[in-house]
């Protein structure tokens, strides 16, 4: 009878510890997840803003305008948890089922690079006031 207890209470403590094992686990895998995504929304990130700076030195600034618009992109998907770019990716498969168009980096990119131009031709008109 005595073996009967030990062996049920060492079953006991075996399943006791591998649910806690399974529990740890999946708070590793949890994190190790996080962390992979941290990883590579930094790395996507650096990209764009090392792309974007190597545009403005070359003088690209429609490429520079780009690039920051996809390194802001990418920090914001990573910080909302993927919402925005799930939000992107409905808006673009809504222009893609309506026939086509500007996908939504686009027109992100259209939409900056139109307050750029207003915002700098108030600074030149501010500057110039004889010109005007």
């Amino acid at each position: 009878m005595g073996d009967s207890e030990n062996t049920a209470g060492d079953e006991a403590a075996e399943t006791g510890l591998s649910t806690a094992i399974d529990v740890l686990g999946h708070g590793v895998e949890a994190v190790g997840g996080w962390a992979v995504n941290e990883v590579a929304a930094v790395g996507e990130t650096a990209y764009h803003a090392g792309s974007g700076v190597a545009n403005m030195v070359e003088g690209d600034w429609d490429a520079a305008a780009k690039d920051m618009t996809e390194m802001s992109s990418a920090a914001l998907n990573f910080v909302t948890g993927g919402l925005t770019g799930a939000a992107e990716t409905g808006y673009d498969l809504g222009v893609s089922s309506t026939g086509g168009g500007p996908g939504a980096h686009d027109e992100e990119n259209n939409a900056l690079k139109a307050a750029g131009e207003w915002l700098g031709d108030k600074a030149y008109d501010l500057t110039h006031p004889d010109e005007q």
